[in-house]
């Protein structure tokens, strides 16, 4: 699929499912809405379909015609691109011109500083400073600016959160970033307590800083935990995709790879993982590891290795259906079937790679399909909960951690908080939850107080927990998210000082407690998630 064609899709898909519906047809979206100047409609069609060059103010005329949140269209552009060429400092579609070198010292100084940024404005300060490979920055400044970005990405949503995790790539993309980013890597591992790994440890997708590489090897043999060596496996895939390891590394990398896939004590998305990374390690070897672990009962990492893919192919295809099926019953029954769609859908639901599907679900969360494929996987993932087929809830997990949808709450609450719901898919469960805006409610604060009330349990559960030390604090990981995702800082402060002091007799989970709640209550209030 070409550039040129994704972008097409990117502006027909959404004048198709126009809120406005006066603009859907391309008659009524070339008279320009009363927002932008009227064309001729042909004009839309070579737009939309004609080899013309699409550029920042053409799409920028969709979103206002449109009325859409300025940068939700060029943001989808972004991610498409992403895909093809992790490493790129800038936009994809700058606007016309240098960049505004005052205008940028501005966001700078304000990123700087105790300030709220918007998305829009880490999207415009990132693409000028990519504009600029000599930003005569400071280190210790670029290294802030990095810092603040990466904890902002974790803490929003939505648009907010695709315009946040776009500017944090372009920057560390920027040739100042290496052994920045390296060592902000070697920081983040070394904290076995760290809230979140993955969004600073995907930055070392890069650069090839001796640094890093070493640092992601030491992983790799001696993890800090599960969390650290599922981001460092990820990051690991990616660079072996584009080439950028020796022949003695990759080889040592697939032996690390393999011992971690076969270890019983790492959980479901470390195995997948390692069988991701042994996938793109290459053809050598894998279809006899595969044979070998099928014979294991290790079915699920077997079918990574050989087809890319956790569930079997007819599962895909059911699920592609499903989708294709909710979106024939709404507006979108035009495009369905549209290439770039089912292409976007196929890498979605059935692709394991990690930062392939993760491009793929940040361009379908800013779509209008995001509503459709989200019931879709609620149903899809009460299926798979009946079977007790938990490779299948984990990914329709993994799609609803992004799309999830207010109705279902009740169903991720109840995950969340069943003592019996495996620590990983629990974690999972309350990620969607915290993804998920909720209306002010009284059901709403009932929700909120049960999960601060979980805090207190799973803290105090000490030797009588089923769980380890990591899955009890994989647990309270998730329920602090969502109790922090929604401003709850009350609560997290009264379930904190509740816990006694595990100096003087508290178990070791109340420690364990005691630091992610901290963590929550230590964020200013410029970065803080809003209500």
């Amino acid at each position: 699929m070409s550039q040129l064609a994704e972008m097409q899709w990117v502006l027909r898909n959404a004048r198709q499912h126009a809120e406005d519906g006066s603009v859907r047809t391309a008659a009524g979206f070339a008279d320009g809405g009363g927002r932008a100047p009227a064309v001729h409609r042909a004009q839309v069609g070579r737009w939309e379909g004609g080899r013309v060059d699409i550029t920042h103010g053409l799409v920028r005329r969709y979103e206002v015609v449109l009325g859409l949140p300025e940068g939700q269209l060029l943001a989808a552009i972004d991610f498409f691109s992403r895909s093809r060429n992790p490493v790129r400092p800038a936009a994809t579609l700058s606007p016309p011109g240098a960049p505004d070198v005052d205008a940028t010292l501005v966001l700078l100084e304000k990123a700087l500083a105790a300030e709220r940024m918007t998305g829009l404005e880490w999207d415009r300060l990132s693409d000028n400073l990519g504009r600029m490979p000599h930003a005569m920055v400071r280190a210790g400044d670029w290294e802030r600016l990095l810092r603040r970005g990466i904890e902002e990405v974790s803490l929003h949503l939505h648009l907010d959160y695709a315009q946040r995790a776009e500017a944090v790539a372009r920057l560390a993309g920027h040739p100042r970033s290496g052994p920045i980013v390296a060592s902000m890597a070697e920081e983040v591992v070394a904290k076995p307590d760290a809230t979140f790994y993955n969004d600073t440890l995907s930055l070392l997708q890069f650069t090839v800083h001796p640094q890093a590489l070493a640092m992601m090897f030491g992983q790799l043999r001696e993890p800090t935990n599960s969390s650290s060596l599922r981001a460092c496996l990820i990051v690991l895939t990616t660079l072996v995709k584009g080439a950028r390891l020796d022949r003695d590394l990759r080889l040592e990398a697939a032996r690390l790879a393999v011992r971690h896939l076969r270890d019983p004590e790492q959980p479901y998305r470390v195995h997948r993982g390692a069988a991701n990374l042994i996938r793109a390690l290459g053809p050598a070897g894998t279809s006899r590891l595969a044979t070998v672990l099928t014979a294991e009962d290790r079915r699920v990492a077997a079918s990574i290795i050989r087809d890319g893919r956790a569930v079997s192919a007819q599962a895909i295809r059911e699920s592609q259906k499903r989708v294709r099926a909710a979106l024939d019953l709404g507006e979108g029954h035009t495009l369905a079937r549209d290439p770039v769609l089912s292409t976007l859908i196929s890498t979605a639901l059935g692709e394991t790679n990690e930062e392939d599907r993760s491009n793929a679900l940040a361009i379908l969360m800013i779509s209008p399909q995001s509503r459709a494929i989200g019931r879709v996987h609620v149903a899809a993932l009460v299926e798979s909960l009946r079977r007790f087929d938990m490779a299948a809830a984990h990914e329709s997990l993994a799609v609803l951690t992004w799309m999830g949808q207010a109705a279902d709450l009740d169903l991720f609450e109840r995950l969340s908080l069943g003592p019996k719901t495996p620590a990983d898919v629990a974690q999972e469960a309350a990620y969607v939850v915290g993804n998920t805006p909720e209306a002010p409610s009284r059901r709403r604060d009932e929700r909120e107080a049960a999960f601060a009330e979980r805090i207190r349990e799973v803290a105090l559960s000490g030797p009588d927990s089923p769980d380890t030390g990591e899955a009890t604090q994989d647990r309270l990981r998730g329920l602090s998210y969502v109790l922090g995702m929604r401003g709850r800082y009350d609560l997290l402060r009264e379930v904190r000082d509740a816990l006694p002091d595990p100096q003087v007799g508290g178990a070791a989970s109340d420690d364990l407690a005691s630091g992610i709640l901290q963590w929550w209550l230590d964020l200013p209030g410029h970065l803080r998630p809003q209500p």
